[in-house]
């Protein structure tokens, strides 16, 4: 057996002060760990927390002018009703199988699982005001009320009657005492407005009395000659954006109608409508051509007119 010398032998509180450093320092690792595992729990659900107060929040703003205005409110809850209304046995039954105890309660987080998985086409503002309106103490939501369940009338309990204010003037309507102008021993007169028959002639065919450019219009008697020349224009599809109209088939500007002028004021004038069957108006016969004056250039117009103005003659 060999001897250890007195000098080489440590006492044993020595050994223990020299390995006590190496522990503790295992030890704070292993805590510091530990520490920051809690504190990652912590924020996390702190977050988590945070996040669904934020869409509270949210929800409490956006909804705060419709519970503010009871016709908004009444608006809303119709809506939530035809939502519910099919659906809601369904609901009511995925309620109460939640409802462990029968409370005749949920809490807003398994009501919000109910609708989440049975009615997803609410809108999470209808499902936070429909919540709203039935809270029992603050976060409990009476499911039976709005399902029906007790026989009530759901959230339609909610719709406020509104009263129609009355005015405070009154308004009296003046009714006119005019009637309808009779003619002499003639039916009733429905219309104030004066028509006259228009037969239209293209001056170059005018011999040529098939020629589809002879048109016949009937029209107010204050319609002016330029209106009317842009009527013989959409009638008969000329490759023209203007016609003169004539008195005479002999073109002049004596004959010539001034297209600032009506109508009437050559003294064709018309008579009213009456009201009877196939009722026929004053005839006039009116001509009308290409004004070359303004267009000698075209040879399309140039060919048409002198080639007419051949053969006519």
């Amino acid at each position: 057996m060999e001897v250890v010398p007195e000098e080489q032998v440590k006492p044993i509180e020595i050994i223990q002060s020299e390995q006590a450093p190496a522990t503790s320092f295992v030890q704070a690792l292993l805590q510091e760990q530990a520490d920051e595992t809690d504190e990652k729990k912590k924020k996390k659900k702190k977050k988590a927390k945070t996040g669904r107060q934020r869409e509270l929040d949210r929800l409490t703003k956006e909804t705060k002018d419709t519970f503010e205005a009871p016709d908004e409110l009444n608006v809303v809850c119709k809506r939530i009703d035809s939502i519910l209304s099919p659906h809601k046995k369904q609901l009511l039954a995925a309620c109460q199988a939640l409802d462990k105890y029968g409370l005749g309660s949920l809490s807003y987080e398994q009501f919000r699982l109910v609708f989440r998985d049975h009615l997803p086409q609410l809108s999470a503002e209808d499902f936070f005001i429909l919540t709203k309106l039935f809270q029992t103490d603050g976060t409990a939501i009476d499911y039976p009320a709005i399902l029906d369940g007790e026989g009530g009338s759901g959230i339609l309990r909610h719709i406020t009657q509104l009263t129609v204010p009355l005015p405070t003037e009154i308004i009296l309507e003046k009714k006119s005492t005019k009637e309808p102008k009779r003619t002499s021993n003639g039916p009733l007169l429905l219309d104030q407005t004066k028509y006259v028959t228009i037969r239209l002639r293209l001056i170059a065919f005018d011999s040529y009395n098939a020629y589809p450019g002879h048109i016949e219009l009937t029209v107010p008697d204050h319609i002016s000659v330029y209106a009317l020349s842009k009527m013989v224009i959409d009638k008969t599809d000329l490759a023209t954006r203007i016609i003169t109209i004539f008195r005479e088939k002999t073109p002049s500007p004596e004959t010539c109608l001034n297209p600032m002028r009506s109508l009437q004021s050559y003294d064709y004038t018309g008579t009213y409508v009456n009201g009877t069957h196939k009722q026929s108006f004053p005839i006039y016969t009116l001509y009308y051509d290409y004004p070359l004056g303004r267009h000698s250039d075209c040879p399309i117009l140039k060919c048409d007119y002198y080639y007419m103005r051949k053969c006519t003659n």
